[in-house]
């Protein structure tokens, strides 16, 4: 059908020779077109001819456009050009990008690992994380509009496609009642939330539904629930309360933190979900570092062939390739999960210096020091050890946050770059730093660090990281790495801590207990 398209062959607006078609949906096409400017491929979307006098379609597609304006985040694609052409007809021209759906990989590949899920889903919402941020809701989130991309060096990079239908929320109104038709569904039925199925008002609640969804489908190989029309979907969502996905396919392997996490993300009642899309991708990445640390308890299923998930996984024709970026962090709830305190992780010892510290009006910040690693003899020398660790703490906790309030009023938003080596090894210029969002990142860490729970501490400490690679946040890592007995990775942080503090405090305590090279 492709090859006798109008357009292909021909160049729209004199800048974008149309080389094949990728798609369609109800508001036009989605052609692979050549930028004669830069002989590069882009994907350009073409608004029907036939809608073109309709007000209310070239208003969404405008919309669209915008929508796509406000976004700037790697795991979205790039709106690169919007406009008209000579014959009247609208385009949008994205990003190309070279890779499969999520879709596509779901009906070929599965079983997912549970690493690969946690790996793409976080950065999905990732990018939804900065849609919310700038005010956007998805509102059609799917697998056939999440991208992935296998890159030299770095395995399924996500890109989020398909803003179309986006909702802008910002208060202005400017959509106005006449870009929803009466009776017109906005979405996917299969992952559609209560709340969109019902007509109601919605928030970025709605879009993590989707996300639960999605989890749901990876893991299983198989919808939430199953129905022959578009209104069926929508009243189970509305109506049923899915089954556990190990109950609907006891072979799939999927450990009980990532089934509670998914079950929660699809409750009816959008207060019940994780808040925002930073706080589930936190949660997601806590189940996964859990799972590698070998505490989570998986429900290893029987194995066998997965013919039988594969056949449930709806085929439908992909929708057009539409593309944005997103990115946001935002503290986790008072509750998590995992937050139950772990013997193993946290000693006596630790709970005591916590508790005078508290006492004393310090931070509650725990950090344990293995006894096997104490000097023999006890007594004085434990004590060292002991006042050494709470004033290492204490300096680390007070730099941070000295550091973060001469800056915390001028944060920068601005992305690190992709970096492909060992995070211990991430450098970023003055400008690429967002110390303002790593000094509140950091202070979830320590704050979780202060209840014993050191993997959620990690995550938080590692994304503050990124944002901005500090010597207290290298001494910070080395510490949870230590005390999670990872003696090699604390090791590589504390040698980076004192690379770049090289007259350092915490250099003493260092030595004393894990001697650098």
């Amino acid at each position: 059908m492709a090859a006798h398209d109008e357009l292909i062959g021909k160049t729209v607006a004199g800048k974008y020779r149309v080389e094949s078609m990728l798609g369609e949906g109800g508001m036009g096409k989605v052609y692979k077109a050549n930028q004669l400017a830069l002989d590069k491929h882009v994907v350009l979307k073409v608004l029907r001819q036939a809608l073109l006098s309709d007000e209310r379609t070239v208003a969404r597609f405008q919309r669209e456009a915008k929508a796509a304006s406000r976004l700037n985040h790697p795991n979205s694609i790039s709106v690169l050009d919007f406009g008209q052409a000579e014959d009247g007809a609208m385009y949008i021209a994205m990003e190309y990008v070279h890779g499969k759906d999520l879709h596509g990989i779901l009906s070929k590949e599965w079983p997912l690992p549970e690493a690969r899920v946690v790996r793409i889903m976080s950065q999905v919402l990732s990018a939804l994380s900065d849609a919310h941020s700038a005010g956007v809701i998805h509102r059609d989130l799917k697998p056939e509009n999440i991208m992935v991309e296998q890159r030299r060096g770095e395995a399924d990079f996500v890109k989020v496609l398909d803003f179309g239908i986006a909702k802008i929320v910002d208060g202005t109104n400017e959509d106005g009642p006449a870009l929803t038709r009466a009776g017109f569904v906005c979405g996917t039925p299969e992952y559609m939330s209560p709340e969109q199925a019902r007509g109601a008002q919605l928030d970025h609640r709605s879009d993590l539904y989707a996300v639960g969804v999605i989890l749901y489908q990876l893991m299983a190989g198989m919808l939430p629930f199953d129905s022959d029309s578009a209104v069926g979907f929508a009243t189970k969502h509305l109506t049923e309360v899915p089954q556990p996905p190990s109950k609907r396919r006891p072979d799939a392997k999927i450990s009980a933190a990532m089934e509670r996490l998914i079950l929660r993300a699809m409750a009816k009642n959008p207060d019940e979900r994780p808040a925002t899309a930073e706080q589930f991708r936190a949660e997601l990445l806590a189940i996964d570092k859990e799972r590698r640390a070998g505490s989570s308890n998986p429900k290893l299923g029987r194995g066998g062939s997965s013919s039988a998930a594969l056949s449930q996984v709806p085929q439908r024709k992909v929708t057009p390739i539409d593309q944005q970026d997103t990115r946001v962090t935002v503290p986790p709830t008072n509750s998590n999960p995992w937050a139950a305190d772990d013997p193993t992780r946290r000693t006596d010892s630790a709970q005591r210096r916590a508790q005078a510290m508290a006492s004393d009006g310090g931070p509650t910040v725990a950090t344990a020091i293995p006894p096997d690693l104490l000097h023999e003899g006890g007594g004085k020398a434990a004590t060292a050890f002991k006042v050494a660790t709470v004033a290492l703490v204490l300096l680390a906790v007070g730099l941070a946050g000295a550091y973060g309030y001469q800056l915390l009023a001028q944060p920068k938003d601005v992305f690190a770059p992709q970096h492909d080596g060992p995070l211990y090894e991430l450098q970023l210029t003055a400008e690429q730093r967002r110390t303002g969002d790593s000094v509140r990142v950091s202070q979830e860490g320590d704050a979780a660090f202060a209840q014993g729970n050191l993997d959620f501490a990690l995550v938080r400490y590692e994304e503050a990281w990124k944002a901005d690679p500090s010597p207290e946040l290298a001494l910070k890592l080395g510490e949870l790495h230590y005390q999670l007995r990872h003696l090699d990775q604390a090791k590589l942080w504390w040698l980076r801590y004192k690379k770049d503090a090289p007259g350092g405090k915490g250099l003493a305590y260092i030595e004393q207990v894990l001697p650098l090279p």
